[in-house]
């Protein structure tokens, strides 16, 4: 694949090489009580690409706010049982279609990075078991910031920005990407993953 026209590939994980946006957005609502989806939802609206650690406390300051009784809802409890349920739906999600084939023939060529809110421990299992874990160079999942790790491989890689391709689906990966000068690719639909410059060959995978 020397066709390539970049020097490093940043990749975001959920909605980008794995289905499972969806799933971990379900989760939120999954894990609070129903009558507290509102609030949830609100947050969500507001905050899409948000961590965990910072959204779910808002969520509880949101149910309070509209009257639900969410004084006896700890932040650090909510975390966690988020946590668990966002780690099995995203381990039960597919793969983008070609997902697999894409970054082993990627890998041979340039180097390639995850930078995902996911907690780095839980995103390094779930690469592993999906046998991804040899295929990236470096992976950074929370609390690295995505445009301050995007930064410091251009410099560890000594490459100019137009050589850094983010590949993700939220506007925190957009916003990461502009900060630093770098391309875009946008993940809108599962195809979207095979259809970057240097991946032509791949979009019938």
């Amino acid at each position: 694949m020397s066709n390539i026209p970049f020097d490093v590939i940043v990749f975001d994980f959920d909605g980008t090489l794995v289905q499972s946006a969806g799933a971990k957005r379900q989760a939120f609502f999954d894990v609070f009580p129903a009558d507290f989806a509102p609030a949830v939802a609100a947050i969500l609206d507001r905050d899409p690409d948000g961590p965990r650690q910072r959204v779910i406390p808002e969520m509880i300051i949101e149910a309070a706010r509209i009257g639900l009784p969410a004084q006896s809802t700890m932040a650090d409890t909510m975390i966690s049982a988020y946590g668990a349920a966002a780690a099995a739906a995203v381990e039960a999600a597919p793969e983008m279609p070609g997902a697999s084939k894409l970054l082993q023939r990627l890998s041979d060529a340039v180097p390639l990075y995850v930078c995902s809110v996911t907690p780095q421990e839980q995103l390094t299992t779930l690469l592993a078991r999906r046998a991804w874990l040899s295929l990236f160079t470096g992976i950074y999942g929370y609390p690295h910031d995505k445009a301050q790790t995007i930064a410091g491989l251009l410099t560890h890689h000594g490459v100019r920005p137009s050589r850094l391709l983010v590949v993700g689906d939220g506007e925190n990966d957009a916003a990461a990407a502009a900060r630093n000068g770098c391309q875009f690719h946008r993940i809108r639909k599962p195809e979207d993953l095979l259809t970057f410059p240097g991946t032509e060959l791949y979009q019938h995978v």
